[in-house]
């Protein structure tokens, strides 16, 4: 058999994207139609930004194994590998960090503002330590743009300095991302004391966090290595990640707050990584595939438009009459699908057209 797609459009791998897109949109939201469906959405209380990290690890694993192949030195192939992440999302991010401000500045969302809000500018809100001032969902934007920086340096710095192969190199920083995000977690331990800092100190940490990505990096080096033992192990795995994520990935502090600490991100990001074999390989869904790939192209607008929605428009919801409630509910959906859209369109994919005219020009110009 031919070695498995870590990229391109798969869609298991469309449908992943958006449903941890879907599902948390849905967990940040539902209060607004709280007043009549208390319990809605009856959704697992799963961490579905896991998804998004798994994903981004397999996907960015497939490119940066093709990288270490390909010609040029490691400087310039770090360099390209680099700048193709970066226009593909730091323009969302700094456009969407200037609305935040904005948002808070003009009294019409919560947070605070002070010189240490520069700290989001280069992702530091929550490298080491937290700092919550605003912006709150980005603490996971966040985790992946350290990923993004630091996997390919250590992959290409392993090859330039050590004169590792590529898959050697590569390995070597899936084990470094793994292993040292649980040794992160010893020494941020004696934070944590409730639910609460358990989030902030825990769950919410990029040095915390890195092990998510990282397994998946290394499901798209097994993947690539071994593509026919990925394809037949791909239900017995699928079955049991389905398991493990319905038990670990829904547990919380107050359930074992010593597992909590040390191990539950781990174990539920395992989880999710055992749902890869099947997806990466679910080609074809028929007529549903251009919908869900529209969906998944989206997703990342979609998280960062929904939370501003939320409070410039979400107290227009709620309603004394349920079907009015929920039509409303249903507009504001369409609202943000929308807008969401044309930040793709408008905004997210002209970046992202630069990615092949810039790598030439590095190619042009790199000593």
């Amino acid at each position: 058999m031919g070695r498995i797609s870590t990229g391109g459009r798969i869609f298991g791998l469309d449908l992943m994207r958006a449903v941890g897109g879907i599902a948390v949109v849905l967990a940040h939201s539902g209060h607004l139609v709280g007043q009549h469906w208390p319990r809605f959405p009856a959704i697992p209380p799963i961490d579905w930004v896991n998804l998004f990290f798994l994903l981004s690890g397999f996907l960015i694993g497939g490119i940066l194994l093709d990288a270490t192949s390909a010609k040029g030195t490691p400087a310039f192939r770090c360099a390209d590998f680099l700048q193709r992440r970066w226009l593909r999302s730091l323009p969302n991010y700094y456009v969407f960090l200037a609305f935040n401000v904005w948002l808070v500045h003009a009294d019409l969302a919560p947070g605070m503002l002070s010189h240490a809000a520069l700290g989001y500018a280069v992702f530091m809100q929550n490298m080491h330590v937290p700092l919550e001032l605003f912006f709150w969902e980005s603490w996971s934007l966040a985790v992946e743009e350290w990923f993004y920086l630091l996997f390919p340096l250590i992959v290409f710095g392993a090859m330039a300095m050590l004169a590792y192969s590529g898959q050697r190199a590569f390995l070597l920083a899936c084990i470094l991302f793994i292993t040292l995000p649980i040794a992160a977690r010893f020494a941020v331990a004696h934070h944590v004391h409730d639910a609460v800092t358990w989030a902030i100190w825990v769950k919410k940490l990029v040095m915390t966090r890195l092990d998510a990505p990282g397994m998946g990096m290394l499901a798209a080096l097994i993947a690539r290595r071994w593509p026919s033992a990925w394809r037949s192990v791909r239900w017995p795995t699928f079955i049991l990640g389905t398991g493990l994520l319905l038990t670990v990935g829904t547990m919380r502090y107050d359930d074992a707050p010593r597992f909590a600490i040390y191990g539950l991100e781990s174990a539920a990001a395992f989880s999710v990584a055992l749902l890869l074999p099947l997806l990466s390989t679910w080609r074809s869904a028929g007529m549903l595939n251009d919908a869900m790939r529209h969906l998944s192209l989206i997703t990342y607008a979609l998280y960062l438009v929904h939370m501003p929605a939320i409070f410039l428009f979400g107290k227009y919801v709620p309603h004394p009459v349920p079907w009015v409630c929920a039509m409303r509910y249903v507009i504001f959906w369409a609202a943000i699908l929308g807008v969401s859209a044309l930040v793709f369109r408008l905004w997210e994919r002209p970046f992202m057209r630069l990615r092949d005219p810039a790598g030439k020009w590095l190619e042009r110009h790199w000593p």
